[in-house]
């Protein structure tokens, strides 16, 4: 035998070693792919789903939001006109209150002022 035989037996059995261990990493791979293929399949089956109901729960709670704001849109002009009517009923009560107080205090002086005349008293 010489050296190219030798080269040549060398090679093809490099080239087989190399053919194998190809083999042997597409198959992994392949498995790996088919794996891959399976849990994007179960994505698709679970997730899909779950994101619907978030969005149809979204959704509700957007509608909720939107009665919330109503409620305290509501409850704001109530506690304006609460205000206005509490003002109103202020002023109503407390002008003639102020009225009656100066004209009370207004003939209690002038009663007091007429006693103390007719009596010859002087006003200090």
């Amino acid at each position: 035998m010489d050296w190219t035989a030798i080269l040549e037996a060398a090679l093809s059995f490099f080239l087989v070693v190399i053919a194998l261990a190809s083999a042997y990493l597409l198959l992994r791979i392949g498995g790996t792919f088919g794996r891959i293929n399976t849990f994007l399949r179960r994505m698709d089956e679970e997730v899909i789903p779950l994101l619907s109901r978030l969005q149809v729960t979204m959704d509700e709670v957007n509608s909720q939001l939107g009665k919330a704001d109503e409620m305290m849109s509501t409850l704001v002009d109530v506690t304006d006109r609460v205000e206005t009517t509490a003002r109103v009923m202020q002023m109503a009560v407390t002008t003639p209150v102020k009225k009656v107080a100066g004209l009370s205090a207004g003939v209690s002086e002038a009663i007091l002022s007429l006693w103390s005349s007719s009596r010859g008293d002087k006003i200090e």
